[in-house]
């Protein structure tokens, strides 16, 4: 038992992942079946966290001390590998949005869904975006699920052809895509003055 728990941390990244992709591969007529697999997807993600937050209440000291989860993707400590960090707040915003996803999810549902292939996996991109966000312990690796986070969010904002939503689905891109810069401007300028030890928060 103790040893699935340890690889909890992923559980919320990977899922979203794998439904997203699944998703994608489904035709329009299967609306049914790409809604269905939106939704297993995101409750499986609000189970993950809320798993997650007994963890990290200190509840099981014998799996995470004091609390706090280290998880190395495929074993590759940082620099280097992507470390995953879960802590009470992580965990907490982790579980509020997957909470507010699953409600988003099911509003959807009424009309939302309907126009265009890619809603339910650009969706599932984007949570996977936002809980690598929350979960990541260097900040190179932040800004990658940010831009994971952004580029889902594009393609949800420009959703159908009405003038005012491309006009401002456009200023929306444009803003991103200046802060995005200037992120990576203080990233790389963080690394070239500081090396690699402070990407770990």
């Amino acid at each position: 038992m103790t040893y699935w728990l340890q690889h909890l941390p992923i559980l919320p990244i990977i899922v979203p992942l794998i439904a997203g992709a699944i998703i994608l591969l489904l035709p329009e007529a299967r609306r049914r079946a790409r809604a269905t697999i939106a939704v297993v997807s995101t409750v499986i993600q609000l189970a993950a966290a809320l798993g997650l937050l007994y963890l990290a209440s200190d509840a099981a000291a014998d799996v995470w001390v004091q609390g706090i989860g280290v998880y190395a993707i495929g074993n590759w400590q940082g620099p280097f590998g992507i470390v995953l960090v879960v802590d009470r707040l992580a965990a907490v915003m982790v579980t509020l949005s997957s909470c507010v996803a699953l409600a988003a999810l099911v509003y959807s549902f009424a009309n939302w869904d309907r126009p265009g292939q890619a809603y339910h996996a650009l969706f599932q991109f984007l949570l996977m975006g936002l809980h690598g966000a929350f979960l990541t312990g260097d900040i190179f690796n932040l800004f990658v699920f940010f831009e994971v986070l952004l580029a889902a969010s594009y393609g949800l904002v420009l959703r159908g052809a009405a003038a005012r939503r491309v006009k401002a689905g456009m200023h929306y891109i444009v803003v991103n895509l200046v802060a995005s810069f200037l992120f990576l401007i203080g990233v790389a300028l963080m690394y070239g003055v500081a090396g690699p030890a402070p990407f770990s928060f």
